[in-house]
């Protein structure tokens, strides 16, 4: 694929601004799946490695090996609304 001239993306930024709200939407599913598929995909330790680098987290813990305290969990009854509501109606 070669690379385009300015000009030619000033043009196409153009005809993109006259497509209707639906179409620009479709259009930008349509780039997203293209740069995922040439996206190279990031492992989960080169993703912390890079929440690290960021100063995003402090430490790289070590995997779980041990799920014996996780075992006889119980769920737990809550009283009122479920948070999702509660997200939802602090966003509007």
């Amino acid at each position: 694929m070669g690379t385009m001239t300015t000009s030619s993306l000033d043009r196409l930024i153009e005809e993109v601004k006259t497509l209707t709200p639906d179409e620009q939407r479709n259009l930008r599913d349509i780039v997203d799946e293209l740069l995922a598929k040439t996206a190279p995909q990031m492992t989960e330790e080169e993703f912390e490695q890079r929440l690290l680098e960021k100063g995003i987290i402090s430490r790289i813990p070590p995997p779980i090996t041990d799920l014996t305290p996780y075992r006889n969990r119980k769920l737990i009854e809550v009283k009122g609304k479920p948070l999702s509501e509660t997200i939802i109606e602090e966003r509007r």
